[in-house]
C-alpha cells in the first residue's frame, strides 16, 4: 500500500469523525488561546495518523478517527506565551 493511500484514509477516518461529533463542519480559528483546526486541520492531522499508524485500512482510518482529538488535547495543553510591549 502506497503512503498518499494511508493519508487519504486517516484524513476520511478523520473527516467522518468531525461530522458525527457535532453534525456540522467549522473552519479553522483561533479563540481565547486556543487553536480549534476545524475540519481541514483534521483532515490533515488524520491524514498523518493515518500514515503513523502503519499496518493496514483499518488501522489507517481509525488513527484518523482518533488521532485529531489526541493531539488537538495534547496542543492545547501547550501554554503560549503572550508578547508585551515594555
Amino acid at each position: 500500500m502506497s503512503i498518499a493511500l494511508y493519508f487519504l484514509i486517516g484524513g476520511v477516518g478523520a473527516f467522518i469523525s468531525d461530522v458525527l461529533k457535532d453534525n456540522s463542519l467549522e473552519l479553522p480559528k483561533h479563540i481565547n488561546g486556543k487553536i480549534c483546526l476545524g475540519f481541514l486541520g483534521g483532515i490533515i492531522l488524520g491524514g498523518i495518523a493515518g500514515i503513523i499508524i502503519d499496518g493496514g485500512i483499518e488501522t489507517a482510518f481509525l488513527g484518523g478517527f482518533t488521532g485529531k482529538e489526541i493531539i488537538t488535547r495534547l496542543v492545547n495543553k501547550i501554554p503560549v506565551k503572550k508578547i508585551t510591549k515594555e
